[in-house]
């Protein structure tokens, strides 16, 4: 232990709880899902409770079956354990799986070479008692030669004792190195390890190195340890690695022998409550009839209830609004001042947070479906249409997570094995529809469509409006993936590794706080980017003021400010998908951060409008009218175009940069960027026009 404290490395496989846990010993709330590829990055916190003497820092790894990575997540769990990373880990925190005991003690049989200090944490004991599954963790400890606490991550259980058994090894047990299995190997696989380890630093580097050498993934081995590998013949390397796996296997199945322990239930694993429930949910979930057919129950009901459990929110906030510019226009009088904060505060970031209640519900959803094991399901089934594509389920784990936000999502993208599936996946996850462009969408459904107009039972038209737009962006991502996929980014289709996991009630605290979380960089954006950006469009809506009553009667004085010469000189370009200058401007401020279109709407009419005018801009937008021909400016058609275009379009500066930091290079942002705009106008511009000539308006 140095003074600095001591790190300990949180290491797993994928879906043992071990982010819950963390998050439990840290107090910090990262997001915890049942599904490979959610935590793609290495995250720090130190152990609560641990003010007294030096402190002790945990690093949240990616989940890894092997130390032999096959993607960039895993490479970097295994740069972390290996000690050839940036951070040095003093310890190891192993969490396993006490339901799935036999899949992680493999990981277990490399970790253990490394001869790292270690503590295991045995978590899901309650699940695997309802499963029928009894592990002996003092045997298991004795087997291991390892400290073994048993745990529940979701409720706390065994945390104190973990706690104090972390405490202790970094006080006193740091630098006492655990005993390496021993594996009964053939005789010459026997001969290559020790052959290569005396060239690279021992058995256990040379192990790994034969499992590199099979994957062959770029840039895992250096030159020196190529020559080394190269020295042996390729089938006696070959058969080498073959015997390294059977012998750990067979290592395993000697411990598990001597850590189960009798039960109740014991022999009757698959009769046991839970897994009996779980199957029997899965007889229906994962059907391949009924399967999709629930999966696209349950997001309809998802999008309805977006309308249908927000609305009342969303008019307490337009009153909220309303009544706040009100008291600060009769406060603080007629002046400059008085109108940027009514006018431009007001009327912009307070027309984006109108829309906080959609965004609480549509996260709030996904996370509910995440803890309960759903998500995993719903990878399972959309793996066959995933597979038309060339992409396994696996990719459409990131695609899920657009949804909520394309930078995070498209950084779980390193889940993937192939860099080539993994573009691919890159390039898709952009069209999937964030929680950005619900304010848009809702916007337009409210102002112009007969949002609350019944359907069928509980759904209505906004609903299925907004479901339509979400199925149109599913579509329109695994369109495009098929054309990379079948063009400049060939490949074969890879297969689905999935583990389903058991279903599980969520935990109230957890969900709250990851939906808290969510929603707050929501808020945190309108009250940053947006706030930043609706002061600057405020000043291009208000400047130059001048007096056109004179001039130009029928006209108001924005059309001559700054934004709206800027608005009047690209509208020959919006009139074909039937926008005119204000929504010219909110696109182009969109590009920034996709709120920014609401706000600029927002700026618009409130700057535009009368001072005693304090509707909700969903009103405005519905009576606005021309004032020469009396025609309504915006209708359901144009509306419908606008929100197509916005279901195409990158506009998002941030997707655009994590895309270069992701792919190395600035060829696919422009790529991505360019192709996407033209799709967005082309798209637009057909349901404008084509929906004319039908007589849609």
């Amino acid at each position: 232990m140095t003074s600095n404290g001591t790190v300990f490395a949180v290491a797993g496989n994928p879906n043992v709880g071990k982010t819950s846990l963390f998050n439990v010993l840290t107090g910090l709330r990262y997001q915890v899902g049942n599904y490979p590829g959610v935590t793609v990055e290495v995250r720090e916190g130190r152990v609560r409770g641990g003010e007294e003497g030096a402190p002790i820092t945990l690093l949240d790894l990616p989940g890894t079956y092997s130390l032999t990575p096959q993607s960039e997540d895993e490479q970097v769990a295994y740069d972390v354990l290996s000690g050839r990373g940036a951070s040095a880990v003093d310890a190891i925190l192993l969490v396993l799986d006490a339901t799935n005991l036999s899949r992680n003690l493999y990981l277990v049989t490399q970790v253990l070479s490394l001869g790292t200090p270690c503590v295991v944490a045995l978590n899901m004991v309650d699940a695997a008692r309802d499963a029928g599954v009894a592990v002996d963790a003092d045997g298991l400890s004795k087997t291991l030669g390892l400290p073994v606490y048993e745990t529940v991550a979701r409720t706390g259980a065994g945390v104190p004792e973990l706690v104090d058994a972390v405490r202790s090894l970094a006080q006193g047990a740091v630098g006492g190195a655990p005993e390496a299995p021993s594996l009964d190997l053939n005789e010459d696989a026997r001969r290559v390890v020790e052959e290569i380890g005396a060239q690279v630093g021992g058995a256990a580097r040379a192990s790994w190195l034969l499992g590199a050498d099979v994957i062959a993934r770029e840039g895992l081995v250096s030159s020196a340890e190529r020559e080394a590998l190269d020295a042996i013949a390729l089938d006696r390397r070959r058969a080498a690695i073959v015997d390294l796996v059977q012998a750990r296997y067979a290592r395993v199945e000697s411990w598990l022998e001597d850590v189960r322990a009798p039960t109740a239930a014991e022999g009757a694993d698959s009769d046991a409550p839970a897994m009996r429930r779980t199957a029997r949910i899965d007889r229906v979930l994962t059907h391949r009839v009924f399967g999709p057919l629930c999966f696209l129950l349950v997001m309809a009901l998802v999008f309805q209830s977006i309308f249908s459990w927000s609305e009342p929110l969303m008019g307490a906030i337009e009153w909220v609004m309303g009544t706040a510019a009100v008291a600060t226009r009769t406060t603080l009088g007629p002046g400059l001042f008085t109108d940027l904060l009514t006018e431009g505060l007001i009327a912009g970031v307070g027309n984006v947070l109108v829309f906080v209640p959609q965004i609480v519900v549509l996260f709030l959803s996904i996370t509910v479906l995440e803890e309960t094991g759903y998500m995993a399901r719903a990878a399972f089934i959309v793996d066959r249409l995933m597979s038309k594509v060339g992409l396994s389920g696996k990719s459409f784990v990131p695609l899920l997570g657009g949804y909520a936000c394309a930078i995070p999502a498209i950084m779980s993208t390193r889940s993937i094995p192939r860099f080539r599936d993994r573009l691919v996946t890159i390039m898709m996850v952009p069209f999937m529809s964030c929680s950005a462009r619900l304010p848009v969408y809702a916007l337009m459904i409210g102002a112009l469509f007969e949002a609350n107009r019944q359907l069928l039972g509980p759904f209505t038209l906004g609903g299925a409006l907004l479901l339509g737009m979400y199925m149109l962006s599913t579509l329109a991502a695994l369109g495009v993936g098929a054309v990379y996929r079948r063009t400049v980014l060939r490949g074969p289709t890879p297969a689905l590794v999935l583990e389903l996991p058991p279903y599980r009630l969520p935990r109230v605290k957890d969900t709250l706080a990851q939906v808290w979380d969510r929603t707050f960089d929501f808020i945190r954006d309108a009250g940053t980017i947006i706030l930043t950006f609706t002061i600057i469009l405020w000043g291009l809506f208000t400047f130059p003021r001048v007096d056109i009553s004179e001039i130009a009667p029928e006209e108001t004085p924005i059309e001559y400010s700054v934004a709206g010469r800027l608005g009047h000189a690209i509208e020959p370009g919006l009139r074909p998908i039937g926008q005119d200058w204000r929504t010219g401007i909110g696109l182009i401020g969109s590009f920034a951060a996709r709120e920014v279109f609401v706000s600029t709407m927002g700026l618009a009419y409130g700057i535009e409008g009368a001072d005693d005018d304090d509707a909700p801009l969903r009103d405005r937008i519905q009576r606005d009218r021309d004032k020469q021909t009396g025609e309504r400016r915006h209708t359901p058609r144009s509306g419908l175009a606008l929100m197509v275009f916005f279901v195409f379009a990158c506009q998002c500066v941030s997707t655009l940069a994590v895309v270069r930091r992701e792919t190395r290079s600035w060829k696919w942002p422009i790529v991505m960027f360019v192709s996407m705009t033209a799709l967005a106008y082309l798209a637009a511009l057909l349901t404008y026009q084509v929906g004319g000539l039908l007589g849609f308006e």
